[in-house]
């Protein structure tokens, strides 16, 4: 057999050599796969991740608890650096946004797609319980209202689908019952009512900065309507505008069945912390005590 020959035939078993082989080099790599390597705890957090999966979909009777429940918000996402803010009641302000007829009260144009949420998570007594409290240790309380007038409902033309839906139904529209704030949030002594934002945050088309900065704010308890929408808006331009963000889960709520979830996934990417209304009340009179 000359040499050209004997090369073909090497090159011809080589094929066959490695799919002999290749079974048990795929029991070898699943059997190192399911032995695991553990990630480092990151923040509060211990998230092993076994091979290519988390060790938790492998087993459970050898890992640490990996339970991220701080502040009574139990956090879906157990990768996320959970934090429990400390807070100083002279640079801490309740912030609101949204809380007008329109979503809070049954009858309001938006209603009809938030209302069960509202009702659910009572949201309106949550958000009640939060600004009598913030009054009660003595830190303020800011109003962050959406408006339309009737100017810009005549004239707006470049409307993103929530917009769209707002003005179809005649929401937030000045002079109208649905704009007016909901009976128990009615702004009091202790409530500073920003200029009213037009589009998603008032950060952006409001005083929200301003006024946080000249009240000393430098972290702000958040709630408000609605969850994926102004709320998650606010959170995001509050960050960016260097505040510390707590947002309250049971003080908000969206529309439609998605929105809810959507949010709170954002939430615990953006948020330094996300708790409950209980907790937050309970550690601002703390707070108040010390």
């Amino acid at each position: 057999m000359n040499l050209r020959k004997k090369h073909l035939v090497f090159l011809a078993i080589i094929p066959l050599v490695m799919i002999a082989l290749m079974p048990q080099y795929v029991e070898d790599i699943n059997a190192e796969k399911s032995k695991g390597t553990s990630i480092p705890k990151t923040g509060s957090i211990n998230s092993p991740v076994c091979g290519d999966r988390l060790c938790s979909e492998i087993t459970n009777t050898q890992l640490e608890d990996t339970t991220t429940t701080v502040s009574g918000y139990v956090y879906k996402q157990d990768f996320i650096p959970v934090e429990k803010i400390e807070i100083d009641l002279e640079k801490t302000a309740v912030f609101i946004t949204d809380p007008q007829n329109d979503f809070l009260s049954e009858g309001g144009a938006a209603w009809a797609l938030v209302g069960e949420g509202v009702v659910n998570d009572m949201v309106v007594e949550h958000q009640s319980a939060i600004k009598a409290t913030a009054k009660e240790v003595g830190i303020p309380v800011f109003y962050s209202p959406h408006t339309y007038t009737d100017q810009e409902y005549a004239n707006w033309k470049v409307l993103n689908p929530i917009d769209k839906i707002m003005f179809s139904i005649d929401m937030f529209h000045e002079g109208t019952w649905g704009h007016e704030f909901h009976p128990e949030m009615i702004p009091d002594e202790n409530t500073h009512v920003l200029n009213p934002h037009k589009g998603l945050s008032n950060f952006q088309s409001g005083d929200a900065v301003l006024q946080l900065r000249q009240y000393g704010i430098t972290t702000i308890v958040l709630a408000g309507m609605s969850a994926n929408l102004c709320v998650e808006s606010h959170l995001r331009d509050a960050i960016e505008n260097g505040f510390e963000v707590i947002v309250i889960s049971d003080a908000t709520a969206g529309a439609g069945p998605y929105s809810k979830d959507a949010a709170l996934t954002n939430f615990e990417f953006i948020a330094n912390e996300i708790t409950t209304t209980d907790d937050i009340i309970n550690r601002l009179k703390q707070a108040a005590q010390n």
